[in-house]
């Protein structure tokens, strides 16, 4: 703790949010007097948010932790319908999707190692930890709330993670009433999305809640006439999730089922806007960044996910217990065009499965156990149990792709690494080489978690806690093949056999957490936090001419000074200084030319500080009624303080290089600043209410590689407006709404490989109407 208090208060931005913290503390006072002349806000953009970030439900003003949430109507009120605009309303927050994996940072800590290593940021649903990234970009259709979690998380969620936590949770069933809702919308190429809930309670004993989405598009993208592919499909995205329950006196059971289909391009679609000299051999060219797209590869993106989890609630004198099951099944099937230019080089097939199986036990002090008025905790077990792997082809060439004449195959297998050009060159190559992979990893898990809080006066708070894991990792199969036009593969290498590294791993970690906390007034939380994050080593199981590459396990240590006030008259600021602290980062690399399609390696050390805040507050009260204003903002100092034999490519021809030092540069996907701002405006009239908003985000920009040139997501803002009238009788809402109205090109993603500088951008202007009913 000293060290960090030291090394902080000597820079500029610990004495400005030192500034922040006395503004809001000498303000509280002057606030808490003019409660009583504000009347209740109808407007949505500052309603208060009850949150589960400690397991309990509790006011997000008197949590301890670093949480931004929002409730359904308040996603409603933003236009957010999509994990990815989760961004826009969270600075700090970066989360880009490749090929339909999502790439998640949160105030610096992530991971691009999206194959087979877990999640930095993980993802619940309903309690329910979901381990992979394939698919987690899809629409979430209608949720109750969402909860974004800043720094580790292990003493209270299942699953140990070093950068936080992303939760959502869906409609519960309920006994109270028959109700639900029907959204429709449709938008800028020819998009139509509906959703469907309807709550139905039979009885006393028994409820169930059917949510249902299907949204359609045509693709922003549209292909020029040069271009082999000119088939796009259609955008798909559809899914349901049924939720029964059973209440009991001291008991209720949830059963639940989930189904997600997803189909078009998504982000495999990324056109090489900035071709290395290799694309250029083979007569590729750099294509502009304005929604066309000339590639020759067949794309497509296809993802099944089936989830099935069961909640039992149990109620007894001095604790509760909730025990949450679930088994998951993904298939994402796809085809990207790796070089991303019309000329038949480089196609890539990566079909992801995976098996997973997870339970969570938890018990919970409540109002009946001993201490109560003083002492408060939960503890739990965790387990997890998961097969995944990857079953890609790789097309050279021509390869799959069709026969090309006079393509130099010969120039291309003397690039690559010996132990592959020497299998090759003895083989009768024509038209175009086709790899076929195939990897698959398995995990197994055990974690045993506690933390307490002891409340020892009315003004001081102190919470302990810690989580204990054990965890076995395997590789299962590792193996590269030739395969002929005619389906037949010969084997080239077989790694799980053959190799000579290590694959197989046992680990285990102690995890801690403190933190002390204190509430000077009733209004006002203020909190000083230190804990430790562990991410798990895992394995590259996807090599061609190289052995299995290891990723050492990733650690950090977080440190966290925060502050919270509200008033009942709708004001609320939450702001944090914090510090992390990691060792040997997990670092995922796409080149053929490092032995696999992707390799791994670890980054010494890296650095993150900064300082992110929320606020919300009605403005020009009592002179202008309901209008509302949300500001955030983030500032990451995010730095490798260590990372020597880094991979990268070179600036001029973009081939790879390795054995560079990336020591003192920044961060990949760590925007310096961001900001998000909204303001917002409700009339009532005797029909209803109008509602008009506009939001806007901020981006300072980012690497998207840590050797910080070629691979750059510039500086970018973007201007969104909507306008609605509820109807009071019968609850019918209209909405019209502009996205992206300055027409902003930025990306929602880059590939950075052998190849270029691939990028799939974001939407340009867009506009929608809708029609949402409550009934």
């Amino acid at each position: 703790m000293k060290k960090l208090v030291e090394a902080d208060f000597r820079s500029e931005w610990f004495r400005v949010f030192s500034l922040l913290v006395l503004s809001i503390l000498l303000a509280s006072g002057s606030w808490a007097q003019e409660e009583a002349k504000v009347r209740k806000s109808k407007n949505r953009l500052i309603e208060e948010v009850l949150v589960t970030a400690q397991k309990r439900e509790e006011n997000l003003q008197d949590v301890p932790v670093s949480v931004s949430a929002f409730s359904g109507e308040l996603l409603s009120a933003m236009g957010v319908d999509d994990p990815t605009d989760l961004q826009a309303i969270t600075p700090g927050l970066t989360y880009n999707s490749a090929t339909g994996f999502a790439i998640v940072y949160l105030r610096g800590v992530g991971s691009d190692a999206f194959l087979m290593a877990d999640p930095s940021v993980a993802t619940y649903i309903d309690g329910v930890y979901y381990p992979f990234s394939s698919g987690l970009a899809q629409s979430f259709g209608k949720v109750e709330r969402i909860e974004v979690l800043k720094g580790p998380q292990g003493t209270l969620f299942g699953r140990n993670t070093t950068g936080g936590a992303i939760s959502i949770t869906t409609e519960t069933p309920s006994l109270e009433e028959l109700y639900g809702s029907l959204d429709f919308s449709y938008g800028s190429f020819e998009t139509k999305k509906a959703r469907a809930l309807i709550n139905v309670p039979a009885g006393d004993v028994f409820a169930a809640t059917v949510a249902v989405f299907h949204d359609v598009s045509d693709n922003y993208y549209t292909f020029d006439p040069e271009s082999t592919q000119q088939h796009v499909p259609e955008e798909v995205a559809k899914g349901y999730r049924i939720k029964t329950k059973f209440f009991f006196k001291h008991l209720d059971l949830m059963l639940a089922a989930v189904r997600v289909d997803q189909a078009g391009f998504n982000t495999a679609l990324s056109p090489n806007t900035q071709p290395s000299s290799l694309v250029e051999t083979f007569g590729g060219e750099a294509q502009p960044r304005n929604h066309t797209a000339s590639v020759d590869a067949p794309i497509n993106f296809d993802i099944d996910s089936e989830v099935f989890y069961a909640e039992i609630n149990a109620y007894f004198p001095g604790a509760d217990s909730k025990l949450i099951l679930s088994s998951q099944s993904i298939e994402n099937l796809g085809l990207t065009d790796f070089d991303g230019t019309n000329e038949p080089i480089i196609s890539f097939g990566s079909p992801v499965f995976s098996d997973v199986k997870t339970a969570e036990l938890q018990f919970l002090s409540n109002d009946d156990s001993w201490g109560a008025g003083w002492l408060s905790w939960i503890g739990g077990l965790y387990y997890i149990d998961s097969v995944a792997g990857l079953d890609p082809q790789l097309a050279l060439v021509g390869g799959e792709q069709g026969q090309v004449s006079a393509v130099p195959l010969g120039e291309l297998i003397k690039m690559l690494p010996d132990p592959l050009r020497n299998e090759l060159d003895a083989l009768p190559l024509v038209n175009g080489l086709n790899f076929a992979l195939e990897g698959f990893l398995a995990t197994e898990s055990y974690a045993v978690f506690l933390q307490t809080s002891l409340q020892f006066t009315d003004w001081f708070e102190l919470t302990l806690g810690g989580r204990y894991q054990e965890e076995e990792r395997e590789v299962l199969e590792s193996t590269v093949s030739t395969r002929s036009a005619d389906g037949s593969t010969e084997q080239l290498f077989d790694w799980r056999n053959d190799g000579a590294g290590e694959h197989y791993v046992e680990t285990t970690n102690f995890s801690p957490k403190i933190s002390l906390n204190f509430t000077p007034r009733d209004e006002t939380l203020i909190y000083l936090s230190w804990q430790e994050g562990y991410k798990s080593g895992t394995f590259n199981t996807i090599n061609i001419t190289d052995d299995i590459d290891y990723a050492r396990p990733e650690e950090v240590v977080a440190y966290e000074l925060g502050v919270k006030y509200s008033s009942s008259g709708g004001f609320a600021i939450n702001a944090a200084l914090f510090q992390t602290e990691i060792e040997d980062l997990q670092v995922q690399f796409t080149s053929l030319f490092t032995g696999g399609a992707v390799s791994f390696e670890n980054a010494g050390a890296a650095r993150i500080q900064g300082i992110d805040f929320d606020l919300r507050t009605l403005i020009l009260e009592p002179y202008v009624d309901d209008l509302a204003l949300t500001l955030s903002g983030a500032y990451l100092d995010g730095i490798y303080t260590d990372y020597k034999d880094g991979s990268g490519f070179n600036e001029e021809t973009g081939m790879f290089e390795g054995g560079q030092d990336f020591t003192g540069n920044r961060m990949v996907r760590t925007p310096e600043y961001s900001a998000s701002v909204a303001m917002s405006k409700t009339f009532s009239f005797d029909l209803g209410l109008l509602e008009l908003t506009v939001d806007g985000y901020y981006n300072s920009g980012y690497p998207y590689l840590a050797q910080n040139t070629v691979f750059i997501e510039e500086e970018y803002h973007v201007i969104n407006a909507r306008g609605s009238f509820l109807l009071a009788d019968p609850d019918v809402r209209v909405v019209g709404s502009i996205k992206n109205l300055t027409d902003e090109v930025y990306a929602l993603s880059q590939f950075p490989n052998d190849f270029g500088r691939l990028e799939a951008l974001a939407a340009p202007k867009n506009y929608s109407v809708a029609i949402q009913w409550n009934f």
